[in-house]
């Protein structure tokens, strides 16, 4: 029996190549924005666990998205973040931040930890990239603004001895002068 055509063709779901080219152009302008970005592996998690974990992702200015492989692929190549195509195999999703790397990396060590589903298969700092071991590393490193304070301290002590060297001799002298005035 032969198949008999019954109707107009239906348009499929999705938009076809147009949407397509416009989801890689929105990845690309994501990619080139964000600092840093964490490839993760969700396979196991639940849909209400996922969305507990953008939530709390969110206030530490990160954006955790489940990305389809081969459209990051394309916007990876489009801004020169090659090395992001490595990490790519399997369900996987991007968490994007523009802020600290090490905030990133130490919330979702964080949640991986609560989470035992949750994988991470590396990361990219700028056009670095970077494998799940030195994320791990890069977790355990203290924050941004602690590390600018010791910076900040180890030029400001020198500085400090320098101006208590220059005053002793004024403050000796002032103390030489009380004494011999009582």
């Amino acid at each position: 029996m032969a198949k008999v055509k019954t109707g107009p063709k239906v348009k499929r779901k999705g938009g076809g190549v147009p949407a397509k080219s416009r989801a890689v152009d929105a990845l690309a302008e994501q990619l080139s924005g964000s600092t840093a970005l964490i490839v993760t592996e969700y396979r196991g998690l639940k849909v209400t666990e996922f969305q507990d974990l953008r939530k709390r992702l969110r206030p530490k200015g990160v954006e955790y998205h489940v990305v389809k492989n081969s459209l990051v692929s394309r916007a990876a190549s489009k801004t020169q973040r090659d090395g992001l195509k490595a990490l790519l195999s399997g369900p996987t999703a991007i968490a994007f931040s523009k802020g600290d790397e090490v905030d990133l990396a130490k919330g979702l060590m964080d949640e991986t930890k609560t989470l035992k589903t949750l994988r991470i298969l590396g990361g990219l700092i700028g056009a670095t990239t970077m494998s799940a071991d030195e994320i791990t590393a890069l977790s355990k490193l203290p924050g941004r603004a602690y590390l600018q304070g010791q910076i900040v301290g180890s030029l400001q002590a020198p500085l400090g001895q320098i101006t208590s060297l220059l005053d002793a001799p004024f403050r000796n002298l002032i103390h030489t002068l009380t004494a011999r005035s009582a």
